[in-house]
């Protein structure tokens, strides 16, 4: 695998995008995945440098598909630093990532892939979407965007653990999870969080963080509990009027993979059922969807519960394992049949 260090303009020309290239070794053309992370500081690695969290989902990813996979099947993957994260900087603006809205991420998503199109080793027919998270949330409106560029239509999407989901949504599922998980914690821990953490009490956080999103003004960004968090109020406001049932239906056209695991505490799962996928992207070329029983966000499998409460601490200590061996097998099969005709 060639692993090359490459850079684009963002879709507002306000800065360089910078992120990775990983090439098979094979002389030449070949597919190309476009990674697209999830909500958050994410790097092109997919891992959370000002939150010191590892989750190495992208680069592992990259290394699967470039130099994993059979030599004459190999794909090139592109991942990259969001704005205001690692090389994606603009000199002088700490608040850079902040002020990014969803809107921003989906063209500067836009072009990455018109890099990879202009790229002489690539097959700009055979270009894909890998979105995870808020990554696969948005991805029916970067094929749209990438229509409207007139770039080559998107020839598949890989959905990771948000096929038919809205930020809204999973937010309230998250609730759901946290106070269940509240009710079951045991001890001295258990008894503090059940006086601390009620219903009531994690609807009025979100209600009053919503609240100031909508501030007159618009503004780009905003501060809550005393200026130490910062929260992306023009992200949440252009999420908050995202259809993405909607957006499902009419813009995904090409093939299409929609994994989500039922141990992923954060995105609902039942989307992922064969029979609601299909009826979620009605005009897809072909559909294929699986809801793996251990899977989690992190694309890692556990054995036991998983619990909301702990997550930080799971996905440290996952972010050291390997991605999941289902999610790659199936991505794997599903790529030899799409983009290989095997």
């Amino acid at each position: 695998m060639i692993l090359k260090e490459v850079s684009f303009q963002s879709a507002n020309g306000a800065l360089q995008i910078f992120g990775d290239l990983s090439l098979p070794q094979e002389d030449h053309l070949v597919p190309a995945i476009v990674v697209v992370n999830g909500s958050g500081p994410i790097d092109r690695n997919g891992n959370v440098p000002q939150m010191k969290l590892k989750l190495n989902t992208s680069n592992q990813f990259a290394k699967h598909m470039a130099e994993e996979r059979p030599k004459d099947r190999a794909i090139a993957v592109l991942s990259y630093d969001k704005r205001g994260v690692g090389k994606s900087i603009k000199k002088g603006d700490k608040n850079l990532f902040y002020r990014t809205g969803m809107m921003d991420i989906v063209l500067d998503a836009v072009e990455a892939v018109r890099y990879v199109s202009d790229h002489p080793r690539i097959d700009k027919s055979k270009i894909v979407l890998m979105g995870h998270s808020e990554g696969a949330i948005i991805l029916p409106i970067i094929c749209q965007e990438v229509k409207k560029a007139g770039l080559t239509d998107i020839f598949g999407c890989i959905f990771y653990s948000g096929f038919g989901e809205t930020i809204e949504k999973a937010m309230e599922l998250q609730r759901e999870h946290i106070k269940a998980d509240v009710q079951i914690e045991k001890g001295i821990k258990g008894f503090v969080l059940r006086s601390v953490v009620t219903e009531d009490k994690l609807i009025k956080q979100y209600e009053d963080m919503k609240k100031k999103v909508y501030e007159e003004g618009d503004p780009d960004f905003i501060s809550m509990q005393c200026g130490l968090v910062k929260q992306p109020a023009k992200w949440w406001r252009e999420h908050m009027a995202y259809d993405a049932e909607d957006a499902l239906k009419e813009n995904i056209t090409c093939h299409c993979l929609a994994i989500t695991g039922q141990k992923d505490v954060q995105v609902h799962n039942e989307q992922c059922s064969s029979e609601k996928a299909a009826a979620f992207v009605p005009f897809a070329a072909s559909v294929e969807s699986h809801r793996p029983i251990n899977l989690t966000h992190a694309l890692r499998s556990i054995d036991g519960r998983a619990n909301i409460l702990n997550i930080k601490r799971e996905y440290i200590r996952m972010g050291k394992l390997p991605l999941d061996a289902e999610l790659l097998a199936l991505t794997d099969n599903w790529c030899d049949r799409k983009l290989f005709g095997l």
